[in-house]
């Protein structure tokens, strides 16, 4: 090999001697004098053949990167399908946990989906929170779907609401005197003191309004003469005992017992979550709760010293 590149290194000296002379048409000086000063020129085909070897390299690498991309983007699909086997084991292991607990819970999930109640977890925990009972299970999730899309009304103006039912056992702790009292158990001096704002927010509404305070068993209702001082053709307070077991329940038969028409003009005033999903299940269309009904009734309608006044005396 080596003698190889000798004489092959030996020839590309000849060509140069050659070429310099006849670039310097014979003389022998002015040829030596080139070949010193011109640099050795690499022969294209090995330049040729060094681009051509880079070339390949750079392809290479890409091949290399672009391989190991199609690999990393190969591996995390198959993690990523790995993960939701997985997913969808404990899944099935957790249904059937509660179908073993619950044996009637796989139809009651199917039934529950189709009334677009999916998740599976609330499906279970409303059938176990009422002992297996599916139609009081059903009725606690449609309720909390309702209470999910529940506007309620934060304002009203005068000529606005023709009608007002109020849950007064809802009130009991809505002012801090209201709290000494109770803690008294002074709960007819309560009543006296929402009968009274109540009585004077109908005057200063400006326009016709039936008032009606419904309590779970007041001792105001109770005492005919005391009730007396409040109660008019416009005017009503109600016990839902003995007819009903809790206001709630005389409230929701109150508002069954209005026409659609008239619900646009009803009021009806509680914070009770669960009451006010009732309430729309019979199409109640203004629902506010106690806090912020309270807040418009003082600063609105009656005034803040007035209100004040029965408040506090």
């Amino acid at each position: 090999m080596n003698l190889y590149h000798d004489l092959k290194y030996c020839s590309q000296q000849i060509w140069r001697s050659s070429e310099s002379l006849k670039k310097n048409k014979g003389d022998l000086n002015l040829a030596l004098q080139f070949i010193k000063e011109t640099p050795e020129k690499k022969p294209r085909k090995q330049k040729d053949s060094q681009n051509q070897s880079n070339e390949m390299e750079i392809e290479s690498k890409k091949c290399h990167k672009k391989c190991k991309a199609n690999k990393k983007e190969k591996s995390s699909v198959e993690k990523d399908q790995i993960k939701t086997q997985r997913a969808l084991e404990r899944k099935q292991q957790k249904l059937q946990k509660m179908i073993e607990e619950f044996p009637q819970f796989k139809d009651f999930n199917q039934k529950m989906i189709q009334e677009g109640l999916e998740d599976v977890k609330k499906n279970f925990r409303a059938l176990k929170k009422n002992e297996g009972d599916e139609q009081k299970a059903f009725s606690h999730l449609k309720h909390k779907l309702i209470l999910q899309n529940l506007q309620l009304c934060k304002t009203f103006s005068k000529g606005e609401i023709q009608k007002l039912y109020l849950d007064c056992n809802n009130c009991f702790f809505l002012e801090s005197n209201f709290l000494k009292l109770a803690k008294n158990g002074n709960y007819k001096q309560i009543e006296q003191k929402i009968a009274t704002l109540l009585n004077f927010f109908q005057s200063c509404y400006g326009s016709q309004i039936q008032v009606v305070l419904v309590f779970d068993n007041s001792k105001l209702v109770k005492d005919e003469k005391a009730c007396a001082e409040f109660v008019s053709q416009h005017f009503k307070m109600i016990n839902a005992r003995p007819e009903f077991y809790i206001a709630d329940d005389a409230f929701v038969h109150f508002a069954s017992k209005e026409s659609l028409d008239d619900q646009n003009s009803i009021l009806y005033v509680t914070s009770d979550r669960l009451l006010q999903a009732r309430l729309v299940e019979q199409n109640a269309k203004k629902i506010m709760t106690s806090k912020c009904f309270f807040n418009i009734m003082k600063e609105d309608f009656i005034g803040s010293k007035s209100s004040f006044a029965v408040i506090e005396n």
